[in-house]
């Protein structure tokens, strides 16, 4: 009884940045269940921070919409777990993905008025990025 209150205490006390260490694939890419077209999101560190990137039908990368992340947003990438959740202190950006590669559920909310306040280079497309509620998605982790 005391190895699992002890594991707990240990996993309760990981700060954002060690869960990120040792489990982080590069990115996931992740596409909609029974959406039509469907919508794909990318989780990806780029420069030392997380970004979530968006799709409609296809990645056109001349197309993309995306949206930095905060720096305490907690990401866990691994061949059995996705897992991300970001949240600025003023809720213009509220980013939840969790479950396994093959049957997550991703809830995203940006607002534009809201984030714009924070870095006046965003347009109103990041509102594109928005899930509208939980949806099903499965995850493609890329590995190196």
């Amino acid at each position: 009884m005391v190895g699992p209150v002890l594991l707990l205490a240990v996993v309760a006390t990981t700060s954002p940045q060690a869960l990120t260490s040792g489990t982080v694939a590069p990115q996931a890419v992740c596409r909609s269940i029974g959406l039509d077209p469907v919508r794909i999101w990318r989780v990806q560190q780029v420069a030392g921070r997380w970004q979530l990137a968006h799709w409609r039908g296809r990645i056109d990368e001349a197309a993309t919409v995306r949206v930095t992340l905060p720096p305490n947003a907690e990401v866990r990438l691994s061949p059995t777990v996705v897992a991300v959740r970001g949240k600025t202190s003023n809720g213009g950006i509220d980013v939840t993905l969790s479950g396994t590669p093959a049957a997550a559920t991703l809830d995203a909310y940006v607002s534009y008025e809201l984030e714009v306040n924070v870095d006046a280079s965003l347009t109103p497309a990041i509102e594109e990025i928005a899930t509208e509620g939980p949806v099903g998605v499965r995850c493609e982790v890329a590995q190196d």
